[in-house]
This record gives structure tokens, sequence and C-alpha cells, in this order.
């Protein structure tokens, strides 16, 4: 049993980054589809790498360097996966008229107008959020805080495979499709956990408000696609994990005013 969960996590994490890692996983497609649960966990690692550039950084610049510098890290560690989640989402809801023309805009690899204003607006509120948790935060905070909110927004792209059926179920070169198993209990307890774990590491309220607008950031998007879709796509996953990243820190940052 800690075996397989080791292995799922393992899959977790090669699905998330481009950490090296043994590639040659037994049974493949078995610890893809059980690695859903530890979504939430390969985000604490992200969080947790992030957390540690960007104290590194601050020893020698400024809080706004230091922030673009661990930000571009990220982008890096996790090949710009979700960014291009975003930009490929916001240009298809953006431009496409009905179900079909949505599915093939966010298929088209050219980056529109849409999905590059939303790329630059995402890059540049998570630059000047990051700078603003390293100008106010204390160490322990901003590592709690950074580990917190990669893990929620991981947690978050959760919600809407919950509710709604895979939106490209007949395309077979999908990357996410492996990933697009119902969750089973025991998958719901280990992304659960993942994310309260860091959760437990901040006030309270700043927990709560982080987690309510990470939370209202993917019922938004779930409620779009429901609307549009009928379902979800990987893009919009990433799309999730980006606004639910940004929600999240414009939460915890604005009740640590109230504290």
């Amino acid at each position: 049993m800690i075996r397989t969960l080791f292995w799922r996590f393992v899959a977790a994490l090669q699905f998330f980054t481009r950490l090296p890692l043994p590639r040659d996983l037994p049974q493949v497609p078995f610890h893809q589809s059980g690695a859903i649960g530890f979504f939430p966990w390969a985000g604490l690692v992200v969080g947790l790498l992030e957390a540690a550039v960007l104290s590194l950084a601050l020893w020698l610049w400024p809080p706004t360097v230091a922030a673009v510098l661990a930000v571009a890290f990220v982008v890096l560690l996790t090949g710009a996966m979700h960014e291009d989640g975003l930009s490929d989402a916001v240009d298809g809801f953006g431009a496409g008229w009905d179900r079909m023309h949505i599915l093939a805009i966010m298929k088209d690899a050219r980056l529109g107008n849409y999905g590059a204003t939303a790329l630059i607006l995402a890059l540049g509120a998570r630059v000047a959020l990051t700078a603003a948790l390293a100008s106010e935060l204390g160490a322990g905070s901003l590592f709690a805080a950074l580990m917190a909110a990669h893990a929620v927004s991981r947690g978050a792209v959760l919600f809407p495979m919950l509710v709604l059926p895979y939106g490209r179920a007949e395309d077979t070169t999908s990357r996410a499709k492996p990933l697009v198993e119902e969750l089973d209990y025991a998958a719901k307890l280990v992304a659960t956990a993942g994310v309260l774990a860091p959760l437990t590491c901040l006030p309270p309220p700043v927990a709560l408000a982080g987690l309510v607008a990470a939370a209202a950031a993917a019922a938004a998007w779930t409620r779009l696609c429901a609307h549009r879709l009928g379902g979800y796509t990987g893009d919009v996953l990433g799309a999730v994990q980006q606004t639910g990243e940004i929600t999240f820190l414009l939460g915890i940052l604005a009740a640590w005013k109230f504290i």
C-alpha cells in the first residue's frame, strides 16, 4: 500500500513538474489515474521550492526582483504547463461561439489576443503578490503561504473534475486523459490532507480567506464550463490552477491586514 501511494505521488510530480524522476513507472496508466489525489502534494513540493528560491534571492535583491526570479523558476519547473492551459482556455472562451469552436481554439497551438492578455496579467499578478508576501511576511509564514497557494490551487482543479464530465473523451492524444478517472474515497482523503496540511501553518482567518477565494475561482470556472462546454478540459484545469493560486494569495494578503 505504501509503495503504491509513493509511486502515485511520483506520478503526480512527473505530471506537474520537470524534476528528474524515474520515467519507467510500473503500471504507468494505473499510477497516473491514482495520482489525482496527490495533486495538492505535488503543489506542496512546487511551493516549497519556490519559497526556497525566493528566500535565497532576497539575500541579494529587493522583493520585486526576487519575486520575478521565483515566479520564473516555477514556470521552468512546471514547463509552463498551467500558463499554457490558462492562455488556451481564455482564448477558447473569449473567441469561441459554440462548444466545438471553443474546443478547436483550445487545441490550436497559436496564442490569441485573449490568451496573451490573460497570460501577461496572470504573471504580473503572481510577481506582484509574491513580492508583497516577501515584503510583509516573515520567513516561516512566507514558506507556509507559498506552499499553501500551490497546494490549494492544485486541489482546486479537482472541483470541476468532481462535478463535470471530461469534455474531450473522444481525444486519445490528450495529456489529461489518463488522469480523468473517477476519484475514489481514498483519493479524496489524500487530496484533502494535502490541501489542509499547509493551511494549518497559517492563522485560521487567513487560511479561510485564501481557501474561500480559491474555491470561488474554481466554482466560477466550473459554472462557465458547464454552461458553454458541458464538461472540462485539461486547459481549463490549468486555468483553474492559475486563478486559484492568484485568488488564494489575494485572499490571504487581504486577511493579513486584519490580524
